[in-house]
């Protein structure tokens, strides 16, 4: 058997050697014995193989293979000898037939046999595979694996050799055979601790795995005992825990084996039952241990989806472990790398490249080192013959070494020091030759280390060059990885060289994309700007600038070589020597241990599957402290280092809803909390000097929201207000901070805010304070920080208030509010006494004047002290403070206002700032001091006075008696010890006013000490020479006892001087008031808007975060959190106006936006407030009023500005009502320069001020029939202008005031304008809007008819015949003469042309009964008695209805009433809402309509005979007509909402589904089937111009043909504006709502009949077509030409019928097919390209397309390997592309197409395999690997429903999902995997169904899939290309359902077009263009198959 085996394993060796020689690969490696002359020792070797193959019994195999074992130890040449001679085949056959045997072991005796000659067996292949890398090659190539685990797989299971041989396999892979008794041992152990120490005996055995194929056998069989073996598992983890921490070569072949998921899977398994409470088991915590290892490396999409859904459990809690495993896999970041370990090599051929370019080169890697080699190790080496031309290597001590040609030695880069396990970046850059500088020169990490000036090495003509990435001498040690590498031929300079440091060991891109910057993260984009900001001392940043600016870092054509993990291979046969193989440029080849680890890390592999949602819901989930501190570094953690997810935050305005989901956390948030998100936005709490702010708009969102903090313990909130000395205090940055970071903030603003409400308690006030102090001393501009401080300073300081105010007073008025401004005023007291502030702040404002503005009316004692304070500060450092202040009459307001509060510390404070003591003396009592002041000693003794009248008499206010002894006693001491203090009595005022308290000595026993010291006061002023003899002589006389007044004189002060200065005073102080009363208004104004954006915010915040959190379906990673959706009829139209998608909703209760915005804590009554400022006249002004006092900017519209467009302006605003349905909404209608926005529940007010509609006076809303409430979490809608197709004038419940605009999404906009006027306004913008972005592109006829629809008159008025309507009108006439369009796209113009819309139900669009049998089984089509009479009104179908309506009639004529013969009408509100009542939204509008509940069940819509019969037979019955969906949409006939509709008091049957009639089978699919294909028949052709007559015609008002309705039904017969009486004017709206509305006439005369001649189906000028005819096709003779080489893979068709094909991975552009996408196909390098007339204009990277489609000329659709769908959106304009480019871009008379991605679709859980998109239907489709097709809404950018073929019976690679398709006639679905063909609707519901196993054959898989396209067609063609080259014609129907069943449809072969026998290539491509179907096929051609004339 063995020989046998041998020869075909020979001819595969021979051929092999063949092709190696054919590659011109040197093939010596392979069998190098072959060419050698046989020695003793190779003969020996060759008898003992071929002994061992003849062997049979064991005990001669274990003789054998010693001896061959011995061979190899005594010459290791034989190792390839026994290669040679097919020894691995016979070690392969040993295993298999030991497996055998081992099946029947007898005795001990053989099992020890058994097991010694596995053990041999296994010690001679690990011998001869131990550092052979020729046999490692020959045995993975020729043997294999999967051979070598089937023949161990016998000996795995058996319990007598399973140990043994799992032993083997493991000393196998690490050639150590110490490990071989390992599992036999070590299963006896009792427990976990004996293993623990057990296990030590055999860790000296564990080095590296060399083998990691044969540790994947191992491990498959280890997998399997986890769940079986409890001690075998035991000791699996111990291995495992081992082999994680030894190195990391070894963790990267634990992933490469794929040992994470099993081990995963048991874990969570085993979690079942276990909670959080529970304290895990050892085992438990050693598995949790390795999973984490592993998860630090990364894992698979899977693999984290699996996580993530494990860590939020059912009821919506938390898994602790799963979260630590989610948080410990989210911290790290490692990339896709390649793992290297000791003698190991990575090579990489340059192709034709022989010397090193001439101009320089670059040479950039990623390189990550676990530790230092024992010796020198070369990283990378560039060689072009055997000497390396440049080689780069890392010494024992870390340290870089470089050598060249021309400098062999080499040099020791002793500044190049790389760290250890740190991702490191290392350049060199080598000039050929440079004047002023080096020419070599070395960057770690971006920043210039070394530099060499070294001659360039000089060309030499040899081979191929190649690249060299590690050291292939033997016996080297070093581990380390490698992320990148790059050799680029050109020198780039240092700057550049920074940005590629910064785009991160994670970028593996070509440095081509458009925008690279957005690769940097947070913290390198603000390292950049530091430098960037930082270059202003001459360093030239322009490259860098260009860089970021323009994305482009070099031309990919300098891209010699690229080592990244995708493109490495681990295979010997990639060496290339060939520079004409593709191969050379693609794939690197690896010797030795290495291995490529392709696992994403966490933060990617998040993005790919839900992005940062998935983050935010954790966060919100999390209930405890330390659930919210894990989650919130789980989010952080997914942020920091990717771009990806760091982009969607930004987004979706992430840190906004993070915001908002901590605010209702503030309780948990601990110090981890804090300090994780802090680091995160940049602060650095180990080093705070290197804290700066890295992502601005998180800090603005998070970190400003001083509200969020102000919830917090009080720890944080003093850790959050600290923070602000971190960045500007502590930081070295802070320069940068304050510039770059902070400013516009408006920090300080916030602060004081913050500040004036009550969020924060007192016990953080003081830190409060400290941060505006913080703030204030930072680099900002000072009027930024200082003078809202100095404002709101002077507008709170007023007296406290004696009772402590209501909750909802004013805060102006608040005791709290008052101790805080203090507060805030003895910090900016401190602030003054630094001398650069008190500058800043006297530049800022004038202080003089600020600080009279707190000198009040009621001041207080404290206050007063502080205004001391400041006055004293500015006399130390202002020489004319002192003059100013007495020019301002400060000191007569002091000595005015100061006195009465005059207390013990405001005493101390005046004699304070009256002294001044001297330089160094200590400060007490006795010190020697000098008069800083004089003018205070006025106010003492004033004060002095105000203390002596109290005295007197008790009501007085001044200071209390022992605060008058004090002065009296201060003052004395003053006179006695200070010289200088008496020459201030020189002044007459001052010896006046005590000349005045002597005239008021207070009488009484208990003021004798007071007069006494008084008396001794005066007499010391009057013994000095200081005092005119006149007062000398005045204090004589009033010391005398007999001389003493009696009591105060009241006129005692009375002068002409004192007159003029207290005049003055009075004016100064009528000007301060003014002053301050305009600055607290001012305050007032700014605080109430500040609360109002506030409670905006909140609610946007609000809307946001809703949007986030219960976005999700059925496909999401959570499906349990996510909310039930329900569905509701999408809005958006398909042709002609039809509505038949359905959009998922998320139901919530209405609510308005007052009810979303609580209110805040503290903040006064808006409306209360003074809303105006006080008039100030011109004294205010020489004060300075404007000073502090800044308007407040008067922006009108801020409420609406965050819901623009970036850059958009408001250029209009209109408040109007959203009218949908029955229901009208209140909002505001918005022009902006480029977009049209509608925002429900906002509007104008009188003054045009945005305001909530609820607190809208109602006489506001005479919009008819709005409301003031509005629908939850409405998002502002909003359109570019570009996208208007048309608009028309409309009206709204009889009133010419509402505007219908159309959209190129096929949405429309229906609103209703307060007048005329505003409306004509708004209608002569949207002319200009279309006019000026009127497109050129191919459209449809009711495109067209929409467009000229844009500039006719207002309906209801004389249209002369030439008018753009007249003409829109007789061209839709005219094609449905001809046939061009059908006759529900004719009806439907009609209606829309008479002002008919599916956006108002009072107009809803009006089809007709057309068939009257709704009894038989089967429907006869050909029949006239199946059809309703055309010709008649519906209540004129019998004669007994006919006699009462002429009754009718002829009764109200004869009491000369207006007659009419119906009292009800054929369409009205109440009508649409009965036919729709199971499809929401009108299931709602019904109830309104009826009060809220449903009517009878009898009443309901239920039986559609029934409904007929009503209409048309019963007297008292109705004469309503049909609405489109009963030829368009089945879903209305089902009560899939499952509403609960009561019981028929009539039949006794719950009222469910609507009754089908017997011939639509129970299918309300084939009931819509079937109606329209009635409608579209010969019957109704011929006969519909007389209904068309009655209903817009000639007998629209016929009396003769019963055709009159009520007065009130005709236009012009209500005017709403007339009617003033509330009551009248609602009764009337009920009015119009229930006799509905009659349409605008259109025609005059008879309506003309269809030309009926010929085939109905088709227009009047073809004659056959596909359906028709489809024998008739025929195939051309000779294909197209094509230009290309390969499958075709697309073929479009332009405007004038050209057919373009292209090749896959080429997609152009709908109407340009010049331009285009490509993307790599083959290699998916992740790439997309925008190309225009063959020129690249744009790169996109890391998108990693597979699929793309064109929906519309505006947006593209692509599908990505990475299992996200992308909706990028198409503009026109320059691409941002490098200057020379922009320069060919001036002369191109068109401009370039450029990508933005609009929406980020997911939902797939593997690679995007095909998607399609239609804007006609506004829908995309995508199939997928994983087995399902999703529909995707285009408008929203949401997941709709997905479609699955995925079955568990099935295997997966036949659900895969690789071909789609959309009808865009009917919106049909085909999709198309191996095993089924599916046909389903628009919503996904499912047709038909073709089993492809059992129909067709298996060569013969479907290739490709079209459908045909008509407008209408009755019978369907769908078009199914295989794999043979024919391609199968399929309809579809329900004709075979049995009877008595409910229908099943089913596919029908209609032909099918068979490939010619010498072309049976698949095809690969289909496309229909009208009645020709074009073929495209893998061999590059194309045919046409068209039906002959």
């Amino acid at each position: 058997m063995l020989r046998s085996l041998l020869t075909p394993l020979r001819n595969i060796r021979e051929l092999t050697r063949e092709t190696a020689h054919a590659r011109g690969v040197d093939t010596e490696y392979i069998h190098e014995a072959q060419v050698r002359p046989m020695s003793p020792c190779t003969g020996q070797m060759r008898d003992a193989v071929e002994q061992l193959k003849a062997a049979e019994l064991v005990a001669d195999r274990i003789t054998i293979l010693r001896r061959i074992y011995e061979l190899m130890n005594e010459n290791r040449h034989l190792l390839g000898v026994f290669c040679q001679l097919d020894g691995f085949l016979a070690f392969v056959h040993i295993l298999s037939t030991i497996s055998s045997t081992s099946a029947g072991l007898s005795s001990s005796c053989h099992v020890q046999d058994i097991l010694e000659c596995m053990q041999l067996a296994f010690m001679v292949a690990s011998k001869a595979l131990d550092g052979h890398e020729d046999n490692i090659d020959f045995f993975e190539e020729f043997v294999g694996y999967d051979v070598l685990s089937d023949a161990c797989g016998v000996s795995l299971v058996h319990p007598a050799t399973s140990e043994k041989m799992l032993g083997c396999l493991l000393s196998l892979s690490f050639h150590n055979f110490g490990l071989v008794d390992m599992f036999s041992t070590l299963v006896l152990c009792q427990d976990l601790a004996d293993l623990d120490v057990r296990f030590l005996e055999y860790t000296p055995s564990f080095g590296t795995i060399h083998l990691p194929h044969v540790f994947r056998v191992a491990w498959d069989f280890m997998a399997r005992s986890l769940a079986t073996s409890g001690p075998m598992r035991l000791v699996i983890y111990k291995i495992l825990e081992h082999l994680t921490q030894s190195s990391h070569y070894n963790l990267a072949v634990l992933d490469e084996a794929n040992v994470l998921p099993p081990l995963f899977s048991h874990f969570a398994s085993s979690s079942m039952g276990i909670s959080d409470s529970d304290s895990p088991s050892p085992e438990r915590r050693l598995l949790s241990k390795i999973l984490k290892r592993l998860f630090e490396i990364g894992a698979s999409t899977q693999d984290v989806r699996k996580l993530l859904q494990c860590a939020v459990k059912e009821n919506g809690a938390l898994d602790g472990e799963m979260i630590e495993l989610l948080r410990t896999g989210m911290k790290c970041h490692w990339p896709p790398h390649i793992s290297l370990q000791g003698s190991s090599t990575i090579t990489k051929w340059m192709g034709d490249a022989k010397v090193l370019p001439a101009a320089g080169f670059t040479l950039s890697m990623w390189a990550w080192f676990e530790g230092m080699p024992l010796e020198t190790h070369s990283l990378l080496a560039i060689s072009f013959w055997v000497v390396p031309t440049v080689q780069l290597s890392i010494t024992a001590n870390g340290t870089l070494a470089l050598s060249t040609k021309v400098r062999q030695e080499g040099a020791i880069l002793s500044k190049s020091k790389i760290p250890i396990a740190k991702w490191t970046h290392i350049a060199i850059v080598h000039y050929p030759s440079r004047s002023s500088n080096p020419t070599i020169r070395i960057f770690i990490d971006g920043h210039l280390t070394d530099s060499l000036d070294w001659p360039y090495p000089a060309p030499e003509v040899t081979g191929g060059g190649r690249l060299i990435l590690g050291d292939e001498a033997p016996r080297r040690a070093l581990s380390w990885c490698l992320a990148s590498c790059y050799l680029l031929s050109t020198p780039l300079d240092d700057n550049l060289i920074k940005f590629m440091h910064g785009l991160g060991p994670q970028y593996r891109g070509n440095f081509q994309d458009y925008n690279l910057a957005r690769f940097c993260t947070y913290e390198v984009s603000t390292s950049l700007n530091m430098h960037l900001l930082g270059s202003a001392s001459g360093r030239d940043t322009s490259s860098l600038k260009r860089a970021i600016q323009e994305g482009t870092l070099v031309s990919e054509n300098f891209i010699m070589l690229k080592v990244v993990p995708e493109d490495t291979k681990v295979s010997p046969w990639l060496e290339p020597c060939s520079s004409s193989g593709l191969q050379s440029n693609i794939h690197a080849s690896c010797r030795g241990n290495v291995c490529v680890v392709s696992r994403q890390p966490f933060d990617v592999t998040l993005w790919k599957i839900g992005g940062v949602r998935l983050a935010l819901c954790l966060v919100h989930q999390a209930q405890t402290q330390h659930e919210l501190s894990r989650t919130i570094s789980i989010l952080c953690d997914s942020l920091r280092n990717s771009w990806q997810n760091s982009e969607e935050m930004e987004k979706i305005a992430g840190y906004d809803a993070l915001a908002n989901i901590l605010r209702s956390k503030g309780a948990l948030i601990n110090m981890t909390s804090f300090e994780t998100l802090f680091e995160f936005l940049g602060l650095s709490f180990r080093s705070p000097d290197t804290s700066t702010v890295t992502n601005n708009i998180a800090y603005r969102a998070i970190a400003l929201d001083l509200e969020l903090w102000s919830s917090t313990s009080l720890t944080i909130q003093q850790a959050h207000l600290e923070h602000f000395s971190f960045l500007l205090r502590a930081s070295r940055h802070r320069r940068f901070n304050a510039k770059a970071c902070l400013s516009k903030l408006g920090i300080v603003r916030r602060l004081v805010f913050a500040l004036q409400s009550t969020w924060y308690p007192a016990e953080t006030v003081s830190h409060l304070v400290n941060a505006i102090v913080v703030v204030m001393q930072g680099r900002f501009p000072a009027n930024e920080v200082i003078k809202p401080v100095m404002s709101y300073i002077s507008a709170h300081i007023v007296t406290e208030p004696s009772n402590p105010p209501s909750p909802r007073s004013s805060l102006f008025l608040s005791v709290d509010q008052h101790e805080r401004v203090k507060q805030l005023l003895d910090a900016v007291i401190s602030l003054l006494r630094i001398p650069s502030m008190y500058a800043r702040v006297s530049e800022s404002v004038p202080l003089t004047r600020v600080v009279l503005l707190w000198v009040t009316e009621d001041l207080s004692p404290s206050v007063a002290c502080q205004v001391l304070s400041v006055i004293g500060i500015g006399l130390i450092f202002s020489s004319s403070f002192g003059k100013k202040f007495e020019l301002l009459s400060g000191w007569g307001l002091l000595r005015k206002r100061l006195p009465p509060v005059w207390n013990e510390e405001l005493h101390r404070a005046a004699v304070e700032l009256l002294l001044q003591p001297a330089a160094g003396a200590s400060p007490s009592k006795n010190a020697s001091q000098s008069i800083r002041c004089p003018q205070i000693l006025p106010v003492i003794l004033v004060a002095l006075r105000c203390g002596l009248l109290v005295c007197c008499d008790e009501h007085h206010r001044g200071p209390s008696r022992s605060v008058t002894e004090l002065i009296l006693d201060d003052l004395i001491d003053l006179y006695k010890t200070e010289p200088s203090f008496s020459q201030l009595f020189k002044s007459q005022g001052t010896t006046e006013v005590l000349i005045d308290c002597l005239s008021i000595l207070p009488a009484g026993s208990e003021n004798v000490k007071i007069s006494a010291q008084l008396t001794q006061l005066a007499l010391l002023v009057a013994s000095g020479n200081r005092v005119s003899h006149h007062q000398k002589q005045q204090i004589v006389d009033l010391t005398k006892p007999e001389r003493k007044a009696p009591g105060p004189s009241p006129h005692s002060l009375s002068s002409t001087l004192a007159v003029m200065r207290e005049e003055t005073l009075r004016k100064a102080i009528i000007c301060l008031d003014q002053w301050r009363n305009i600055i607290i208004a001012s305050e007032k104004e700014r605080y109430q808007k500040m609360v109002v954006d506030l409670r905006e915010r909140r609610r946007r915040l609000g809307s946001i975060s809703a949007g986030i959190l219960k976005a999700g379906s059925e496909r999401d990673v959570w499906p349990h959190l996510v909310p039930e959706r329900t569905w509701r009829l999408d809005e958006t139209e398909g042709p002609y106006r039809m509505r038949i998608k359905l959009e998922p909703v998320v139901e919530a209760p209405l609510e308005t936006r007052s009810q979303q915005s609580p209110t805040i804590a503290g903040d006064p009554e808006i409306s209360s407030t003074v809303q105006s400022e006080p008039t100030a006249d011109s004294a205010a002004d020489d004060y300075g009023s404007q000073a502090l006092a800044e308007d407040v900017a008067e922006d009108k519209h801020r409420r609406v500005r965050h819901e623009l467009e970036p850059g958009d302006v408001i250029e209009a605003v209109n408040t109007v009502a959203r009218v949908s349905g029955v229901d009208s909404w209140p909002g505001l209608l918005i022009f902006g320069k480029s977009h049209l926005y509608i925002l429900e529940g906002l509007i104008e007010d009188e003054s045009g001020e945005v305001i909530n509609a609820a607190d809208a006076p109602k006489d506001m809303f005479f919009v008819s029939g709005s409301t003031s409430w509005i629908r939850s979490s409405q998002p502002a809608l909003r359109w570019k202008l570009a996208h208007i197709v048309g608009f028309s004038n409309r009206t709204f419940l009889f009133r010419d005031i509402a505007l219908e605009v159309l959209f190129k999404d096929s949405r429309t906009l229906l609103v209703v304008f307060l007048s005329a006027s505003q409306r004509r306004d708004a209608s002569q913008r949207l002319q200009t809007i279309i006019l000026h972005h009127a497109s050129q592109e191919r459209q449809s006829a009711f495109s067209l008819i929409l467009r000229d629809m844009s500039i006719a008159l207002p309906g209801g008025k004389a249209l002369n015949p030439h008018t753009p309507h007249e003409k829109a009108l007789a061209t839709a006439q005219q094609q449905w003469q001809n046939r061009t369009i059908s006759n529900y796209a004719y009806i439907s113009i009609l209606n829309q042309l008479s002002g008919r819309t599916p956006n108002d139900a009072t107009q809803y669009p009006i089809f007709p009964w057309v068939l009257q049998d709704y009894t038989s089984e089967t429907l006869d089509l050909s029949s006239p008695d199946s059809f309703r009479d055309l010709t008649k009104p519906m209540g004129a179908l019998t004669e007994a209805r006919r006699e009462v309506a002429e009754s009718r009639y002829h009764n109200l004529e004869s009491i000369s009433e207006k007659p009419f013969h119906y009292g009800t009408h054929f369409s009205s509100s109440m009508i649409v809402c009965h036919y729709l009542i199971r499809l929401a939204p009108f299931t709602s509008m019904f109830k309104t309509l009826q009060g809220g509940d449903w009517d009878l069940p009898d009443r309901l819509f239920s039986d559609i005979a029934r409904t007929y019969r009503s209409a048309s037979q019963d007297v008292r019955g109705d004469v309503r007509e049909l609405i489109p969906e009963f030829f368009s949409c089945p879903e209305f006939l089902e009560n899939s909402s499952r509403l609960d509709f009561g019981v028929s008091h009539s039949t006794g049957e719950q009222i469910d589904d609507v009754k089908l009639p017997p011939w639509a089978k129970g299918d309300p699919l084939l009931f819509v089937t079937l109606h329209r294909h009635a409608l579209e028949s010969h019957y109704v052709s011929e006969n519909l111009p007389a209904w068309i007559d009655l209903i817009w015609g000639c007998k629209q008002r016929d009396v003769e043909s019963l055709n009159v309705f009520h007065p009130l039904s005709y236009e012009g017969a209500i005017d709403l504006d007339k009617i003033s009486d509330p009551v009248e004017r609602e009764a009337t709206i009920g009015i119009i709502h229930n006799f509905g509305q009659t349409p605008r006439k259109l025609f005059n005369s008879p309506h003309p009949s269809r030309n009926l001649s010929g085939t109905l189906s088709l227009p009047v000028k073809v004659k056959r077509g596909v359906c028709e005819d489809t024998l008739a096709l025929a195939k051309d003779a000779h294909p197209l030409k094509v230009g290309f080489d390969g499958p075709v893979a697309h073929i479009t068709i332009d405007s004038s019928g050209k057919v373009y094909p292209t090749s896959q991975g080429e997609l152009p552009h709908p109407s340009r097919n010049d331009d285009g996408v490509r993307w790599d196909h083959s290699r998916n390098s992740g790439i997309l390209q925008a190309f225009s007339r063959g020129t690249i204009v744009q790169t996109i990277e890391s998108v990693h397309p597979s699929c793309a489609t064109f929906a519309d000329p505006d947006t593209l659709v692509t599908g990505s390997t990475d299992s996200i769908v992308r909706i990028w959106h198409v503009s026109y304009g320059h691409s941002s592309m490098g200057s020379s480019f922009k320069h060919n871009v001036i002369h191109r008379k068109r401009r370039e197409s450029v990508l933005s991605l609009a929406y980020l679709l997911r939902g797939h859980s593997g690679p995007v395999l095909c998607v399609q998109a239609s804007r006609t239907w506004s829908v995309a489709i995508s199939g997928s690997s994983d087995g399902s097709a999703v529909l995707w809404d285009l408008n929203r950018g949401t997941y709709v429903r997905s479609i699955w073929h995925a079955d568990g019976n099935i295997p997966s690679e036949n659900t895969s999902i690789r071909l789609v398709a959309i009808n865009e006639s009917t919106g049909y679905i085909a999709t198309c995997s191996a095993c089924f063909l599916w046909l389903h609707t628009i919503t996904a519901r499912p047709i038909a169904k073709l089993d492809l196993l059992s129909t067709c054959h298996p060569t013969s898989q479907v290739s490709s899939i079209a459908f045909h396209e008509r407008e209408y067609s009755q019978l369907g063609i769908l078009a199914v290309g295989d794999g043979q080259g024919s391609v199968t014609l399929y309809t579809w129907n329900a004709d075979g359902t049995p009877e008595g069943t409910k229908a099943q449809w089913e596919f029908v072969k209609v032909r099918c077009l068979s490939a010619e026998l010498d072309s049976s290539a698949a095809v690969t491509a289909l496309k229909f263009s009208g009645e020709t179907l074009w073929v495209g096929n893998a061999s590059g051609n194309v045919f046409r198959w068209a039906i002959p004339d």
